[in-house]
């Protein structure tokens, strides 16, 4: 497994993927998550912009479905949303009634969203998810 489990690791880190967490020996892992990897600053996009994944969006809906491990009609459910209305946030689109009531879910269940915005592009890097400790 162990194998594998590295195997996993390099084909997400070749498509972009960053994992996250804070481990110690002996400790469970604490802020665990992924995001696409981003360059630490707005400066560092000149030379670089185009080996980085950029959303249109600096939320991502399904990332944090996924953490949570739930299904779109658990979420839909959860919320009192539509099947509809949790597809269409999950593909981008931005209602802002019902993507204020997603990220009020979401955190009320500790998942902190990730990313940063480039004012220069209007495009953000970075986006993600992780646990609230």
């Amino acid at each position: 497994m162990f194998e594998l489990n590295l195997q996993l690791v390099d084909f997400y880190a070749s498509q972009g993927i960053e994992f996250l967490g804070q481990a110690s020996i002996g400790t469970k892992t604490s802020r665990a998550g992924a995001r696409w990897l981003a360059p630490h600053s707005p400066t560092l996009l000149r030379d670089d912009s185009d080996q980085f994944h950029v959303e249109r969006l600096g939320i991502s809906f399904r990332a944090a479905r996924a953490l949570l491990n739930q299904t779109q009609n658990e979420v839909a459910n959860d919320t009192g949303l539509s099947i509809a209305a949790v597809k269409g946030l999950e593909m981008g689109n931005d209602w802002s009634a019902s993507s204020k009531i997603m990220q009020d879910y979401y955190e009320r269940k500790r998942v902190e969203f990730l990313g940063w915005s480039d004012a220069r592009t209007r495009r953000f890097y970075g986006v993600g998810v992780r646990w609230i400790d």
